[in-house]
């Protein structure tokens, strides 16, 4: 009887742990798409503002600071609100990575930007933040933080 305890135990410990090394072995497969960029991309609001005037189907191509290009067809361009606007773009010179920014416009007329680059196959993205001075910028970030594999 306590050998089959043991092979029990055995069998559950292994069941465990194959689906948590499984995930690592996932995680270390994928390239970093941006590893050639740096780690913090400035942003112009002007810049931003050119991803919402394109049409869903037009080319764009949005000139950040640090000789960063984003070049692809606008995927999805939606007014949700009066006052929120989304934007999806997608690059096939970084893998397909796909650049999403939403535009809200407050009560008092303050312009608020959020927005990712991302590409679920690439270990690395960005995430465009504002600082305390009001000046946007991509900061880079880990995808696995983000994207949980199933």
């Amino acid at each position: 009887m306590k050998t089959l305890s043991k092979i029990v135990a055995l069998c559950m410990l292994l069941t465990f742990t194959y689906p948590s090394n499984a995930q690592v072995t996932a995680m270390a497969s994928r390239p970093a798409v941006f590893s050639n960029f740096s780690s913090n991309i400035t942003a112009t609001a002007v810049e931003l503002d050119k991803s919402f005037t394109a049409k869903t189907g037009s080319a764009i191509q949005l000139n950040f600071g640090n000789n960063f290009s984003f070049t692809g067809t606008v995927l999805s361009s939606v007014q949700k609100y009066k006052n929120l606007k989304s934007v999806i773009i997608k690059s096939p010179f970084f893998k397909d990575a796909l650049l999403s920014i939403s535009r809200r416009i407050d009560d008092d007329n303050t312009v608020t930007y959020v927005g990712r680059i991302l590409n679920e196959n690439s270990t690395d993205g960005y995430q465009l933040v504002k600082d305390k001075s009001g000046k946007y910028s991509f900061n880079k970030i880990k995808t696995a933080d983000l994207i949980q594999d199933f």
